[in-house]
């Protein structure tokens, strides 16, 4: 099957709408349930706060990095090759996580930002070019370098695998001769994810189509697809 555009996703919920015999679903309450669906999605995915799987006892953590988790985010999983300006990176503005980051084609060690004294201070393992031991604390916008003598004539950038935030559908339209709306793909913005996730986005957005049609049938179907992906 090929990959629905934003079209599909629009027959698809007012199909499940007249299944409910409730009011027609425009572009733009596709706009809004769905983008703010795909939102929460995204971030259920990459893991708000959630326990590891080494028993009760285990520390909570982000995103759990698991085979299947990982291959529903691969449209938005992207190596970034950045400059390094006074020491520093800036993120890309639609960063959402971290994944890895390396300078000079090694892993650099993620420290507390009450560690950076320390850290420069140290005479075991010190920050070092030479011996190509990096050491990073992450900003809001940005990504603080030790040693913070960086760039160098041989190293000006560094490498950032992160998931960036996914992009807001929209169902573009055109007039036809009756002055009627109908669907543009060359002015629509096109949903990124895999198959299986676009379907279940589409599902869960009846939660909130529920709520604006105060259809309990609606609301509980949303969140029933909220709970088991189905």
């Amino acid at each position: 099957m090929a990959k629905w555009n934003v079209n599909d996703i629009l027959e698809l919920t007012k199909f499940l709408v007249r299944k409910n015999q409730s009011g027609s679903i425009s572009a733009s309450n596709l706009f809004y349930a769905w983008n703010s669906e795909q939102t929460a999605f995204f971030e259920d995915l990459k893991g708000r706060w959630q326990a590891r799987s080494n028993g009760k006892s285990g520390a909570n953590t982000g995103l759990i990095e698991n085979q299947t988790i990982l291959t529903k985010l691969t449209p938005f999983t992207f190596l970034k090759t950045l400059d390094i300006t006074d020491g520093s990176i800036e993120k890309p503005d639609d960063f959402s996580y971290r994944l890895g980051f390396r300078i000079n084609g090694v892993d650099c060690f993620k420290i507390n930002h009450n560690q950076i004294a320390n850290v420069n201070g140290s005479v075991i393992d010190p920050p070092s070019i030479t011996d190509n031991k990096f050491y990073f604390v992450e900003y809001e916008n940005s990504i603080y370098i030790l040693p913070h003598t960086l760039p160098t004539a041989t190293i000006t950038t560094a490498e950032l695998d992160c998931l960036i935030q996914p992009t807001d559908v929209k169902w573009g339209f055109s007039y036809d001769a009756d002055d009627r709306q109908v669907y543009n793909p060359g002015t629509s913005q096109q949903p990124q994810w895999l198959q299986s996730e676009i379907i279940e986005i589409t599902k869960r957005t009846l939660a909130s189509f529920g709520v604006s049609y105060k259809d309990k049938d609606f609301e509980q179907f949303g969140k029933a697809a909220q709970l088991t992906g189905d």
